[in-house]
């Protein structure tokens, strides 16, 4: 079979006919399979890349003179092997320095200077080959007669294919290829194949790795639930498209790289993967304890594990990195023990170096995204200019929200029914929840062999209770407790208030923060609105407090001692901590307990004394809520206004 000429000079060794890299494989012991007759993959793909990086002038140079130091920046580590092994064949007595992150002690810009300088006085030429040049002696970046850029494209894959099948070069589109490493590629790369069969496989694993869930997205402009975070992913997706169209270059687009942040199950990911969508690009999605779970989870593996997943971040530009749960590289202020510093420290140097060099555009085009459920967690040198440098909050969503979730989960079904009445029942509800309703619905419906009905939706999202009716009346009373006492102090609107429960909890009030800046009074009386519903079960059962309210305390508690060791607005100003901090002191430091103590006794006998002045919109509220299982939060306002009315009548004489 005849082959395809490459760009290398004579005196580059062509690959023995039907010879194949089978010393890749690792184990010795194997038995080598016979070698097919054809190209080799590996040798196709170097060549390829080789001419796509217009490196013939470069290697001529070697070929002629010595003395030289040239530089060559791969796509990821999984190229440094080959291309090491490239050069050395040329036999070219070359000092190859091929540096893929993998030696913690000698992969770094600090190692192999004296030898290089070495070398190059003495005439030799010297080779860096690494997919960052920080793992480069730094001397011979400095001293880098010329540089070689491997990039792969659809060129270079349409050039190693007609390689591999000695054909014309076919240049087919493959969404994701970036996501793919050398070794992925040569897999696709197999005798007897045709140009067609590798862009199949191509592709098949490219979308594995590219995009590896395959469900259904909304488009960005209709997913109104994400409010605040829909408004920047269509900014930014008007900003892409400038620079797409060369409006704008890369470093003029406005805020690219942020942090999402907000409780789980507001659908952080999903909507990274939307605007992924959107904008078109691959969404290469991991986490920092991907990075130890895909390595042996030493220091160094683990360092490189994150070099390798930014270094495949920059490769498949443009594209999108996402980190989730990026609160669990921890804060380097809070890591006060010696052990957990020294080996947490290096690590998180290491992703603040190569986040640096990810978002400043040394290869444009890599959006850098990181979610979290604790941005107070967040080591604040992540967040800082030039870095993630932008938080988006994502918070529950409305009813106009929680009807876009559920007309998207429903997918078709239900098209002519109006789900504004479901969404008021299912408003408080997070997207994870609303998404777990409607598959339940559906598998209800399927079970019966019909279609999905109304009804089972609501069933779905509120179903009916199996209490007993004593059971149900406490569970009652204590929710409208919430009600009474957050309506009282007007700190919070009510949004809320059902029998439905969810998520271990028996029932729900769900309110709202009202805009304004935090004091003691509004602390103090959101605490109120939290035992509220303890303070009814006092008034209603004289005194005989169910457990099922330490959800409610647990909650007061870290804000009382928030109060007094994080915001400076209890009896000292020292700050002692952030609330897990705080949470961990009140164990053991008596004095702090008993101020908290003090504070809850005394709010939770304000919220009793407002009870028993309303005891009776109490009782006509739990009634409600009985009866009728869900209540708005307008409903609740009309009802209590409505008995309290009724009850100022009656007084009059």
């Amino acid at each position: 079979m005849s082959k395809r000429e490459s760009i290398r000079p004579s005196g580059w060794p062509r690959p023995v006919l039907g010879e194949t890299d089978f010393d890749l494989v690792e184990d010795a012991d194997l038995e080598e399979p016979p070698a097919a007759p054809g190209a080799d993959a590996a040798q196709c793909l170097v060549d390829a890349a080789l001419d796509g990086a217009k490196a013939a002038a470069v290697l001529e140079r070697l070929m002629v003179e010595a003395g030289l130091a040239i530089l060559v920046r791969v796509p990821s580590a999984s190229w440094v092997e080959p291309l090491e092994r490239a050069f050395e064949r040329m036999d070219r007595g070359l000092r190859v320095y091929a540096r893929d992150g993998s030696s913690r002690t000698t992969h770094k810009s600090d190692e192999g200077n004296r030898e290089v300088g070495g070398h190059l006085s003495a005439g030799r030429s010297v080779v860096g080959i690494a997919n960052s040049m920080s793992l480069l002696p730094k001397a011979l970046v400095a001293a880098a007669d010329a540089n070689i850029e491997i990039k792969i494209d659809a060129d270079v894959i349409a050039d190693a294919v007609a390689r591999f099948v000695d054909g014309s070069p076919l240049v087919e589109s493959v969404i994701g290829l970036g996501s793919l490493d050398f070794h992925d590629l040569v897999c696709a790369f197999r005798f007897g194949s045709t140009g067609e069969e590798i862009y199949a496989r191509l592709r098949k694993a490219a979308g594995r790795l590219g995009q590896p869930r395959g469900d259904r997205l909304p488009r960005l402009v209709d997913a109104i639930e994400y409010g605040h975070a829909r408004e920047w992913g269509l900014t930014l997706r008007r900003d892409f498209e400038d620079y797409l169209t060369g409006r704008a270059d890369w470093q003029e687009l406005g805020a690219k790289h942020c942090i999402f942040a907000g409780p789980t199950g507001l659908g952080k990911t999903f909507f990274a993967r939307i605007l992924a969508h959107e904008l078109g690009i691959p969404l290469i999605a991991t986490s920092i304890s991907e990075s130890f779970a895909t390595s042996a989870g030493f220091l160094d593996s683990v360092i490189k594990s994150i070099r390798d997943t930014f270094a495949r971040a920059e490769a498949c530009s443009p594209c999108a990195l996402f980190w989730d749960e990026i609160d669990a590289l921890p804060m380097r202020a809070s890591l006060t023990d010696g052990r957990s510093s020294s080996w947490w420290t290096p690590v998180v140097t290491e992703f603040l170096t190569l986040l640096d060099s990810a978002v400043s555009g040394d290869r444009p085009g890599v959006f850098v995204w990181a979610a979290t459920n604790h941005p107070q967690r967040v080591d604040p040198a992540l967040a800082r200019p030039g870095r993630l440098d932008r938080t988006i909050h994502f918070a529950e969503p409305d009813a106009a929200g929680v009807a876009s979730i559920l007309r998207h989960q429903l997918a078709g079904d239900l098209s002519d029914i109006d789900l504004a009445p479901l969404a008021q029942i299912a408003i408080g509800r997070s997207p994870a929840e609303l998404a777990g309703a409607v598959r339940r619905a559906k598998s209800v419906a399927r079970q019966a062999r019909r279609p999905l009905a109304y009804d089972d939706l609501v069933e779905a999202m509120a179903p009916r209770s199996s209490w007993d009716a004593d059971t149900l009346r406490r569970i009652a009373v204590h929710e409208a407790g919430h009600a009474i006492v957050c309506l009282a102090l007007g700190v919070d609107e009510v949004v809320v208030v059902d029998l439905v429960g969810g998520a271990g909890a028996l029932g729900r009030t769900v309110t709202r923060r009202r805009a304004g800046v935090e004091t003691r009074p509004t602390i103090e009386r959101r605490v109120c609105a939290e035992l509220g519903g303890r303070a009814a079960e006092v008034v209603i059962y004289a005194g005989d407090c169910s457990a099922n309210a330490a959800s409610d305390l647990a909650a007061a508690t870290t804000a009382i001692a928030g109060l007094h060791a994080s915001t400076g607005l209890g009896a000292g100003l020292a700050y002692l901590g952030d609330e897990n901090t705080v949470a961990a002191l009140l164990c053991v430091d008596r004095t702090l307990r008993d101020a908290v103590n003090a504070d809850l006794t005394r709010l939770q006998e304000r919220a009793v004394d407002i009870i028993r002045a309303r005891r009776g919109s109490l009782e006509v509220l739990a009634a409600a809520l009985i009866d009728r299982r869900h209540l708005t939060g307008d409903e609740v306002r009309a009802i209590v206004a409505n008995a309290a009315g009724q009850t100022a009548i009656s007084a009059e004489p």
